[in-house]
This record gives C-alpha cells, sequence and structure tokens, in this order.
C-alpha cells in the first residue's frame, strides 16, 4: 500500500514538472493554453496533498497571507453589486496561489526540475528573440506575420503587440538561471547569449513601459553583480550608445522621444494635462474609489463602474479633447486594487512592495558592509527580489493584475522568489 502511493505521488510530481516546464511555450500561445496548465498543476498538486499525502504541503507564511488575500477578494465580490462580474474570477483566483505552492512543491521534490526548466525556457526564449530580429530585419516575422505598425514589433504575438513585455518578464529569471547553471558550461553560454540579446530587442519591440522596467531591473541588481567601477562604465556605455541609436533612427526616435512626450504631456487651448492617454482611466478610478472607500467594488468591476464617472475633472478633460474613461480595468495596479478592493486590498499588495523595497536594502547593507557579494546564492536572491519589485513597481501603466495571462507571469515569478527565499533564510 505505501509503495503503491509513493509512485502514485511520483508519477504526480513527474507529471507536474512537465505542467509547469511547459508553461513558458502556452505563454506565446496566449492565455488559454497557459491557463489550463495553470489550472492542472494546482489540481495536481491538491490531488497530492490531500489525497496521497498531506505531508508535502509546504506551510509558507507568504503564501498563507495570499490565501486570506483570496478570502477577501472573494467576500468583496459576494458584496459586490456586480457579483455577474467579480464573484468568478474572484473564486477561481485560488488557483494561481495554489500554483505557487505546486511550483515550489516541484523544485523541493523534483531533483533536475530547475535544469530542465532552464532549458525548456532557453528554447522559448531563444525562438522568441531570433524571430524578433527576423522580423525587425526583415519586416515580417518566421511565418510570415508582418509588423502591424513600423514602430512595433510582435513576433508571434501579432497584434497583441507584447513582445517587448514577454521578454523583459523573462529577463530576470534567465538572469537567475545564469547563476543557478552557472557550473554547467553549455547551459551557462546559451543563458549568456540571451541575456546578450534579450535586452536590445525589448528596445526594439518599441514597448516603452518593458524597456524602462527593464532597465530599472538592471539598475538594481548591477551593484550586486559589478564592482562600482564596472557598475559606472556600463551605465555611461548604455546612455551613449542609447542616444546614437535613438538619434540615427527616425521610426525609433519617434517612438522614444516624440510619442513619449505626447504621452507624457499634452498642452492644449492653455490647458496642460499629464499622462493624456490614461489620465481619464486613472480619473475613474479614482473616483469610484471614492465611493467604496474601505472594500471597493470587486474584481474586474472597473469595466462597469467607469461608466458612472461623472466627475467635475471629467467634464473638464472633456472640453479639451476626447479621453477614454473606461476600458477593463485602469492602467495600473495600484489603482485598480484600490478601486476593486478598496483601502484593505491596497495594503495587501502596498505591504509587499515594501517588504520588498526593505529586503532590497538590507541587502545593499550586507552587499557594502558585510561582503556577501561574491556568494552565489545571495546573488540569485537579489536577482530575483528585483524582479518581484519591478512587477510591483507603482509608477508604471500595467496590465489587469487577475487576467490569467498576466496573473501567470506574476505567479511564476513569485514562486521562483520564494523557493529561492526559503533557500536563502536557510543558509543565512
Amino acid at each position: 500500500m505505501f509503495e503503491n502511493k509513493f509512485n502514485y505521488i511520483n508519477s504526480f510530481t513527474i507529471f507536474l514538472s512537465v505542467l509547469v516546464m511547459l508553461i513558458p511555450f502556452a505563454q506565446i500561445t496566449g492565455p488559454f493554453l497557459t491557463d489550463l496548465l495553470i489550472s492542472l498543476s494546482a489540481l495536481s498538486y491538491l490531488i497530492v496533498i490531500l489525497v496521497l499525502n498531506r505531508k508535502f504541503h509546504y506551510n509558507n507564511k507568504f503564501l498563507n497571507i495570499l490565501l486570506i488575500f483570496w478570502i477577501y477578494i472573494l467576500l468583496v465580490s459576494i458584496l459586490s453589486e456586480y457579483k455577474n462580474l467579480t464573484l468568478k474570477p474572484s473564486l477561481t483566483f485560488f488557483r494561481f496561489i495554489i500554483f505557487t505552492f505546486a511550483f515550489i512543491f516541484i523544485c523541493k521534490h523534483y531533483k533536475n526540475f530547475m535544469e530542465k526548466f532552464n532549458i525548456s525556457l532557453i528554447i522559448v526564449l531563444s525562438i522568441i528573440i531570433f524571430d524578433g530580429y527576423f522580423q525587425f530585419i526583415f519586416g515580417k516575422n518566421i511565418i510570415g506575420l508582418e509588423k502591424i505598425r513600423p514602430d512595433r514589433l510582435s513576433s508571434f504575438f501579432h497584434e497583441e503587440l507584447i513582445l517587448g513585455s514577454f521578454l523583459s518578464k523573462f529577463l530576470p529569471i534567465i538572469i537567475y538561471f545564469y547563476y543557478k547553471n552557472i557550473n554547467l558550461k553549455k547551459i551557462k553560454i546559451f543563458n549568456s547569449l540571451i541575456i546578450i540579446f534579450i535586452i536590445p530587442l525589448i528596445f526594439l519591440s518599441g514597448e516603452r513601459a518593458a524597456f524602462f522596467l527593464s532597465i530599472l531591473f538592471c539598475i538594481l541588481v548591477m551593484p550586486f553583480i559589478f564592482s562600482i567601477k564596472k557598475f559606472i562604465f556600463i551605465i555611461l556605455s548604455f546612455v551613449f550608445f542609447s542616444g546614437v541609436i535613438i538619434n540615427s533612427n527616425k521610426i525609433i526616435y519617434d517612438r522614444y522621444i516624440i510619442q513619449l512626450k505626447d504621452h507624457l504631456i499634452l498642452k492644449k487651448d492653455g490647458e496642460t494635462i499629464l499622462f493624456p492617454e490614461h489620465i481619464g482611466l486613472f480619473n475613474s478610478a479614482y473616483e469610484n474609489y471614492l465611493k467604496n472607500r474601505f472594500i471597493g467594488s470587486g474584481v474586474k468591476s472597473f469595466r462597469e463602474t467607469c461608466k458612472s464617472n461623472n466627475s467635475d475633472f471629467k467634464q473638464k478633460l472633456e472640453t479639451v479633447r476626447k479621453f477614454d474613461f473606461c476600458s477593463t480595468h485602469p492602467h495600473n495596479y495600484y489603482l485598480q486594487f484600490l478601486t476593486e478592493l478598496g483601502l484593505i486590498g491596497f495594503i495587501f499588495i502596498f505591504a509587499v512592495f515594501i517588504f520588498c523595497l526593505i529586503n532590497y536594502f538590507k541587502s545593499l547593507f550586507l552587499l557594502f558592509f558585510k561582503k556577501k557579494s561574491n556568494q552565489i546564492l545571495f546573488k540569485k536572491y537579489i536577482i530575483l527580489l528585483s524582479g518581484l519589485i519591478v512587477i510591483l513597481w507603482p509608477l508604471t501603466t500595467t496590465g489587469n493584475f487577475f487576467n490569467n495571462y498576466n496573473s501567470s507571469f506574476i505567479f511564476l515569478h513569485l514562486g521562483f522568489f520564494l523557493n529561492i527565499k526559503n533557500e536563502y533564510n536557510i543558509k543565512h
């Protein structure tokens, strides 16, 4: 009986690891297959711990807080006047939290999982990077999808135009793998090549937010990887070459200078309006927050609450030009939490961000005063911590936090971070 149970657990562990290794491939295709793999992974984990052996459950304070957060968003949805919109996504959000448990379970019980996931990611990113540069040079990708806009690259994502954000989300993980598998020469070489080519392609993709966040991530990790002299040299070299490229290419100059100015500041009829592309959405989110200060109106309810925005600010803006006041989400995680989950929900995401910042500055202290910079584990921890800071960075436009596809990236990174955090805490 014991032997049969052990065989079942071993089979589910292998099955679960394969599902997770396929996620980067699925993320190229879009939300359906990605969400299917996330759901099957969560279900497999629940079978292991609830049916076969509960001792395999990984008890983590951080994930327990996420479970409390899930209960909270579920209660908000029950109390919301938009139950038809909010109840289902709130209820099924549970799978992402369980997926994170599942990811850590695999890392603990499947010996070569990280190495195999690294190989899986190398294949995916190699294909995407080659295809992106191919489209930049020839105007269409390897399967014939042409550029939708002259200043944007899309690769296999075509009309979605998310090539840059896709690559930027995997940048911290591929750098983490560089140090994780630093003694495996062939894998190290492939990781190095991807790191070299990935940032320029993010830049060429024309996704400004993805590029700027990638640069922020690099700035956060560089002090832990390079000496101060090398750090300054790299920054100055980057600024110089970026300036040369931008000023030598009209299309890139238009995207990163002219369009950026237009998206940051609008001056018309004596009025100066900041962030004209999103100011209407920000205003709708804020106005709804004022009506539901503590618990919000429920997950994914913004598409309806934005319709009731009759603020004086909206009326003022409409005299200048037409602005978007409604969408599926307000294009900023923190405003989304305020409007859909209220002040209580906002505390969850803000507390995680502050936790990450505090740990980052603690790590800086260790770097300069305790001399831990040569420890590979320390570097791996910082890379994933910095990646989480960038994901939660408040001063940028974002996707929908509760979108299935977007959540797959967030919780995949969270699984990596919590796994290394546990390892780091044990050895320090």
